[in-house]
């Protein structure tokens, strides 16, 4: 058996999501606001771990992304995430995408739906 890979926690900020990526747990969330100063310094860890994670993923992966904002930079390293989420479901694995959103942001909803139509794997829809 490999060796389990660390959880990675990133407490939120005024301008950075919460980050929790727990592979033992099975709890990979993203939640909060994303525009932060350099995009690339704060995804990166969070895309290397989830590449880390694609080459041994749990049975069934549910990754959460419960956003408030996502400026345009966060949007490219989100879709990069759910890009490597798509290659993990076409190795049978099947993941789900959990995309909430408040009932008044329309933005938000139709981002997900966006990604969704883009990378064709199951995302579901909550209202929170």
């Amino acid at each position: 058996m490999s060796a389990m890979i660390e959880p990675l926690v990133i407490q939120a900020t005024h301008d950075c999501p919460d980050v929790i990526l727990n592979k033992e747990m099975n709890c990979l969330e993203i939640s909060g606001k994303a525009l932060p100063e350099n995009p690339k310094e704060f995804f990166n860890p969070i895309v290397d771990w989830i590449k880390e994670y694609a080459k041994e993923p749990n049975d069934e992966t549910i990754i959460s992304f419960k956003m408030e904002y996502i400026n345009s930079a966060s949007q490219k390293k989100i879709h990069d995430i759910i890009l490597i989420c798509k290659e993990i479901h076409e190795r049978n694995n099947p993941v789900y995408i959990d995309w909430y959103y408040h009932p008044d942001d329309d933005g938000m909803k139709e981002e997900g739906e966006t990604l969704s139509d883009l990378v064709k794997i199951p995302f579901r829809f909550f209202i929170y």
